[in-house]
């Protein structure tokens, strides 16, 4: 069983230094381990192989904080952010399989959604997948492993993975009202997102009832590689 803990509100290098420490102690003693969290004002944070002077408007005029996953820039603030760390045994997962990782790891976060209300679904299972042209912001793009509503194909979750030797890291933002500064004005060729109307008080609670009976695949012990991403 995973105890999910509520965190927060808090600042972004403190957010991520708690969700680094969740990966690290999955990667060294194979505990999992989840959070559940909010920030204290607007924030971005920006995937591992990004750079604020390319990726944001102006680098200085909203905080920001490097992630230690991929993907692209993702506005924070006014969302619920999940820091979810499993040992890659528990997925079935090598190092190198980081398509059964995600999915693995993602399918708690869509049952959890699917429970308050979201018709979240992965994007390849939608007719929505690849919409949107390349950007540097993360919801304006619509990939075939993001979470969407399989509705309509607005993306309801930004995910980033990170796979280490024996473990990984998936950071998950889930926004659950209006932005608090238009993201427009702050990351390159953003846009502007419809407000997604759903039952986030509950998330906290669904998500620890679908995380109560885990492990809930075992595996083979990976082979020792070097950390990989989800861009």
């Amino acid at each position: 069983m995973i105890e999910v803990v509520e965190d927060g509100p808090l600042d972004g290098r403190t957010n991520m230094d708690r969700d680094r420490a969740l990966f690290e102690r999955a990667e060294g003693v194979g505990a999992p381990g989840c959070r559940v969290y909010r920030w204290d004002g607007p924030w971005v944070s920006l995937g591992r192989f990004q750079r604020p002077e390319r990726d944001l408007l102006d680098p200085k005029a909203t905080p920001w904080v490097m992630r230690p996953t991929g993907g692209k820039a993702v506005l924070h603030g006014h969302d619920l952010t999940v820091g979810l760390a499993a040992p890659l045994a528990l997925a079935g997962a090598g190092p190198r399989e980081l398509k059964v990782a995600y999915r693995w790891v993602a399918a708690p976060i869509i049952a959890a959604l699917r429970a308050c209300g979201v018709a979240a679904a992965l994007g390849e299972r939608t007719r929505f997948a690849g919409k949107g042209g390349a950007t540097a912001d993360c919801f304006t793009h619509v990939s075939p492993n993001d979470i969407v509503d399989e509705r309509t194909g607005v993306k309801v979750c930004g995910c980033a993975l990170l796979l280490g030797k024996r473990a990984l890291l998936l950071q998950a933002s889930i926004p659950c009202g209006p932005a608090l500064v238009d993201p427009t004005t702050v990351i390159r060729q953003a846009m502007l997102q419809p407000t997604n109307v759903w039952d986030w008080e509950s998330f906290h609670d669904q998500l620890g009832l679908v995380l109560s009976p885990w492990p809930l695949v075992l595996g083979g012990a990976p082979k020792d590689q070097g950390p990989k991403t989800k861009d």
